[in-house]
């Protein structure tokens, strides 16, 4: 019966968690054991090492931390919609532009909302992962010495429809799927520091709520992330903002 198969389910789902902690625990253990014997041996042979040496150490000690952050992310990916947050109304206007404080772009690109954004009621942790992949995604594979990165958003009526543009290298139409799966990514792994998990996690959040996620892009011009939020699923703050129909 029902009730029967949800507890299965239920049963699986605390499987899957602990199985994922204690692999996260046991997995991190030897790398910070090899992350630590790197230093030491830096620091301990720092004269003898030549310069082709230390960069075989640096190389190594980067790739721990890759594998780290690869873990990290496939837990947080796992966490999606299994831990409940409390939802608070977030006033997005205001958290957008701290997170792209927070990711700390290069000076060389600039950031504008265009748009208004809306204050919907959800989890925080969960919308503050979304801006911030696509946000610094688009701000470390920036190749203009003028970037841009904007964000803008439009109401559909019964549900938002975000973006985050930028006028970087661009994706092929060929990788549009791929970019969108776990442990992909379009970039030399020793060219910059990507797990193949945020985009991942990103469309799972977004899927979550109820909304879909999908990419234009132009080679050399730019790429463009758009996501929708349905408004029954993430309810608008106050009636004021209900019978808004401008975002």
């Amino acid at each position: 019966n029902v009730s029967k198969l949800l507890r299965e389910v239920e049963n699986i789902n605390r499987e899957l968690s602990d199985f994922a902690s204690i692999v996260s625990h046991d997995l991190k253990a030897p790398l910070r054991g090899i992350k630590t014997l790197a230093e030491w041996i830096m620091t301990d042979n720092a004269e003898r090492l030549t310069e082709d040496g230390r960069e075989q150490m640096e190389l190594l000690s980067s790739r721990v931390d890759r594998m780290h952050n690869l873990i990290e992310g496939v837990l947080e990916y796992s966490r999606v919609g299994r831990e409940k947050e409390r939802r608070e109304v977030i006033t997005l206007d205001e958290l957008v532009p701290e997170i792209w404080d927070m990711i700390s772009a290069p000076e060389t690109v600039s950031f504008n909302v265009e748009a208004e954004l809306p204050k919907i009621e959800c989890e925080h942790t969960r919308i503050s992962q979304v801006f911030q992949n696509l946000l610094s995604n688009a701000a470390k594979y920036m190749d203009k010495p003028e970037g841009r990165v904007t964000v803008d958003c439009v109401d559909k009526g019964r549900f938002w429809k975000f973006s985050v543009a930028d006028n970087g290298p661009g994706i092929e139409q060929r990788h549009f799927e791929k970019i969108f799966k776990m442990f992909q990514t379009l970039a030399a792994r020793d060219g910059y520091e990507s797990t193949g998990v945020g985009l991942t996690v990103v469309k799972k959040i977004v899927e979550m709520y109820g909304g879909k996620i999908w990419v234009e892009s132009e080679v050399g011009k730019g790429t463009t992330f758009f996501f929708t939020l349905p408004k029954d699923e993430v309810e608008v703050a106050n009636a004021e903002l209900k019978t808004n129909t401008n975002c």
